[in-house]
């Protein structure tokens, strides 16, 4: 693999992959050295690579299986969230101003709303983590996650029908809603 083939890789895809990175492990040095092992493993592997994915897919295979692990070395099960989004209030004065802008009680709501569904989400394995990642944060489509997760395409939706369960009993009055 030529520096200019590393180079595209990395300007195509680096964005999605760190958020999913970021959003796996909740901890911005971690996600960095995932997606940086994750480019190096690529660019190790690319006369591998068979195009029977495609690579944002091959690409997320990759860091699933350093995050996995990242977690082993690490020994841990389950990771806090609660850090993801903290310091991300520069908002510019236009913004503040804007009469359209969620008043303080909304936004205190949100962001409430935010934490719990982040502490529901750390509880889950990582399994089930990853496919609401690929779902929910990176909009992928049943068929594209099977093909990321090496999977068939039954079991990613059991387990994004049971993440979401177990996301919705830990919600307080939603409960009755997934029985």
């Amino acid at each position: 693999m030529s520096r200019q083939d590393l180079r595209k890789l990395v300007e195509e895809h680096y964005d999605r992959i760190f958020r999913a990175a970021r959003f796996m492990c909740a901890d911005l040095a971690a996600a960095e050295d995932l997606v940086q092992e994750t480019f190096l493993a690529a660019a190790q592997s690319l006369g591998r690579f068979e195009g029977r994915s495609s690579t944002y897919t091959w690409l997320y295979g990759i860091l699933l299986n350093k995050f996995r692990r990242w977690l082993r070395h690490k020994g841990r099960s389950a990771l806090s969230l609660q850090r993801m989004g903290e310091g991300d209030t520069g908002r510019g004065a236009d913004e503040v101003l804007e009469t359209d802008y969620p008043r303080p009680e909304q936004n205190a709501e949100r962001r409430e709303a935010a934490e719990l569904v982040r502490a529901a989400i750390e509880h889950l394995t990582v399994e089930h983590r990853s496919v609401i990642t690929l779902r929910y944060i990176e909009d992928m489509s049943y068929d594209e996650i099977a093909q990321a997760l090496n999977c068939p395409v039954g079991t990613v939706k059991s387990r994004i029908h049971y993440a979401l369960q177990r996301i919705a009993k830990s919600l307080p009055g939603a409960g009755a809603l997934v029985e």
